[in-house]
């Protein structure tokens, strides 16, 4: 521990004095916390704590999220309000729907949830399904499967200074630093990096032909809420997605061999940059580190989007996952904790005994991609840490992202430090 934050600090410092002068990025998709609620007074604290699941079940985001509470999406000037997509028909009911005996833990105190087969596309339990929500980072998903197809994991990628000082969460990478189209895969999905994501879509074409893309394989997916207006999670006006979107995609993503290998490694040697040491990327997805049958998944926060998680178990060859959208932690457990608390009770389901069936309309033919693979060894963890990964830094979820956001000032080096110590 004492090594990894020699190396963090030195290039939080070293990289904080190379863009002294830039402005200090809004910390979107940063996920706060649970001290930073220490800070505020006990009355605006415990205001602020949501103790129960908010109440869906009149539908009030069947057209579109909640509105903001931050600045986020406000339109430019002469920016036309975007138009919301059409309402899913569906005779689904918007609170929850689960089989007999099934019990929603009162900690799990989500808007909207599903729990569902990755294999077999049944859906074992949901709430408001087709809600409309913001998804903040674990729309990165889209992003990585599109990379994942058109470009080869072993193309060269040299960073930009606009790629290094991106608004929101970073993996760290810097001016004129040389990765792999794989590295940064790993930087955008192991730490959330929006660094990485717009190195990425710079390989797609830019930001106009990156979104374009996203968006067509969400709909080639058959999804129906989802409207990428980031690439990266950001909130924007007309970002929205489901409960039973977000599932669709992410089993379509756990079937590509290349991303379910990516989100199953506890960590990688990440490279530096300049005269700055490459150091240890942490996958940030608390359920993986935390439970011996994690299998991956995506953390994602905004202070919009509240916080959002997909995580997914393999039990006994049964490939489970839970995506939670618009959640809390105040009240003391986190976004991966009660995605546990939904597959604990789902394991308990038998097999065609849940309450439905996710969309397959375009699931892919093939687990691989169509890019030319690199030609290294694909990154593993050590065998060790495979058989536990309740490592040194069990608990820790998110750390790597917050070491790098402090690329663009010093003051977040403070912050990163306490999320490593934040458990």
């Amino acid at each position: 521990m004492c090594h990894v934050m020699k190396n963090f600090i030195t290039t939080a410092l070293a990289s904080a004095c190379l863009v002294a002068s830039t402005p200090l990025a809004l910390a979107q998709d940063t996920e706060p916390t649970p001290g930073d609620a220490a800070e505020m007074s006990a009355e605006a604290e415990s205001s602020s704590i949501r103790r129960e699941a908010p109440n869906t079940d009149n539908c009030p985001h069947a057209l579109r999220p909640a509105e903001p509470v931050s600045t986020s999406e406000r339109l430019a000037p002469g920016q036309p309000t975007p138009t919301p997509l059409p309402t899913v028909e569906s005779s689904e009911s918007c609170g929850v729907t689960a089989p007999h005996g099934f019990e929603v833990n009162k900690d799990v105190v989500a808007s909207a949830w599903m729990v569902s087969d990755i294999d077999t596309g049944e859906i074992i339990a949901m709430k408001d399904p087709n809600g409309r929500y913001r998804p903040a980072s674990i729309i990165k998903a889209l992003l990585a499967l599109v990379v994942i197809d058109e470009v080869p994991l072993d193309k060269k990628v040299k960073a930009t200074m606009e790629d290094a000082s991106i608004e929101g969460s970073a993996v760290g990478i810097g001016p004129d630093g040389e990765y792999t189209v794989e590295q940064l895969l790993q930087g955008l999905l192991m730490a959330s990096g929006n660094d990485a994501a717009h190195a990425l879509a710079g390989q797609l074409g830019g930001d106009e032909e990156a979104s374009k893309k996203v968006n067509a394989l969400a709909k080639k997916l058959g999804t129906r809420s989802t409207r990428a207006a980031s690439y990266s999670g950001l909130d924007s006006a007309g970002m929205s997605t489901s409960a039973e979107d977000i599932s669709i995609i992410y089993r379509a993503a756990f079937r590509n061999k290349t991303f379910a290998r990516i989100v199953d490694t506890e960590h990688v040697e990440f490279p530096g940059w300049g005269e700055l040491p490459g150091y240890e990327l942490w996958n940030d997805n608390g359920l993986y580190l935390n439970d011996p049958d994690g299998i991956g998944g995506k953390t994602g926060y905004t202070e919009d989007a509240h916080h959002t998680f997909v995580g997914a178990l393999d039990r006994d060859g049964r490939r489970l996952q839970a995506v939670i959208l618009d959640t809390t932690v105040e009240h003391g457990f986190r976004a991966w904790q009660q995605a546990q608390m939904l597959l604990d009770e789902a394991y308990k389901v038998k097999p065609g005994e849940g309450v439905g069936t996710l969309s397959d309309a375009a699931a892919p033919t093939s687990s691989t991609s169509t890019a030319t693979k690199t030609k290294e060894p694909a990154p593993t963890t050590s065998p060790s840490a495979s058989a536990h990964k309740k490592s040194a830094l069990e608990g820790i979820e998110g750390w790597a992202g917050w070491a790098v956001a402090a690329i663009v000032a010093l003051l977040v080096i403070v912050s990163a430090v306490f999320s490593l110590l934040r458990r």
